[in-house]
């Protein structure tokens, strides 16, 4: 009797997209191939096909954004909508400040020193430092990095605990009155804080730097599909290259 012939499979479609899924896996659109083999159990080959095309489709968006000068009009009109506001804060200092004033003076005309006075206050300070969402932001793209020209770091203003605030003393005289040294301190304070707020920024700078590419990565990831295996790199102001023409002008 001739061997039977084998009847054929009539569900090998299945296999077929599942190789397509895997290929999709591969290429950084697996998520959204799995999705939609999951949800079309009954489907025919020609789905199979659609299934290219939505892929193709994906695969396209964030090649096609960069070319046409959309990912910065796109990122700065909904990361604040992300982050819940117009400036993304990505580090707060809190230190135990002292600040020290010294006096000498005279009398008699001059003719007379008198001791030296040096008085001194302490208070807990809050910094806070951003990059606001409405400045400037450039991306370019090479191959897989993505580098991020962000605006410039800022601060809000200092926040000095008055409440804490406490003078003292060092050095005094009968003949000198402190508490006259310690208001024109008090007087220097605004300008001081002001000084150490510029002074700590170098300190945030590396925190920063590691939020914000998170955070990119975190909103091209839920915009484009196929922007997952992209590496953020943030480069701040100051750390920008010179161009030719700004060389020439030095």
């Amino acid at each position: 009797m001739p061997d039977a012939t084998p009847f054929p499979n009539k569900s090998s479609w299945p296999k077929a997209v599942t190789i397509i899924a895997v290929a999709g896996v591969l290429s950084g659109g697996g998520l959204l191939a799995l999705r939609m083999v999951r949800d079309m159990p009954g489907a025919a080959l020609d789905k199979g096909t659609a299934l290219l095309k939505t892929l193709g489709g994906e695969a396209a968006k964030v090649a096609r954004a960069f070319n046409e000068k959309t990912v910065r009009q796109e990122f700065t009109s909904h990361a604040a909508e992300l982050a819940g506001t117009s400036r993304f804060q990505f580090a707060t200092l809190r230190e135990d400040e002292t600040f020290k004033r010294a006096e000498a003076g005279s009398t008699a005309w001059g003719l007379i020193p008198l001791p030296k006075v040096v008085v001194e206050a302490r208070a807990p300070v809050e910094y806070s430092y951003y990059v606001d969402f409405a400045g400037a932001w450039e991306f370019a793209r090479e191959g897989s990095v993505l580098t991020v020209f962000a605006p410039p770091i800022a601060a809000n203003p200092p926040a000095l605990d008055v409440s804490a605030l406490q003078f003292y003393t060092l050095e005094g005289s009968v003949w000198r009155n402190d508490g006259a040294v310690r208001d024109r301190l008090k007087d220097t304070l605004t300008a001081a804080l002001r000084e150490r707020v510029a002074k700590n920024a170098g300190l945030v700078r590396e925190a920063g730097r590691q939020r914000l590419a998170e955070f990119v990565e975190k909103w091209l990831a839920e915009k484009f599909s196929d922007a997952r295996d992209l590496r953020v790199k943030v480069v701040f102001p100051d750390e920008r290259p010179l161009s030719p023409a700004e060389k020439s002008a030095l």
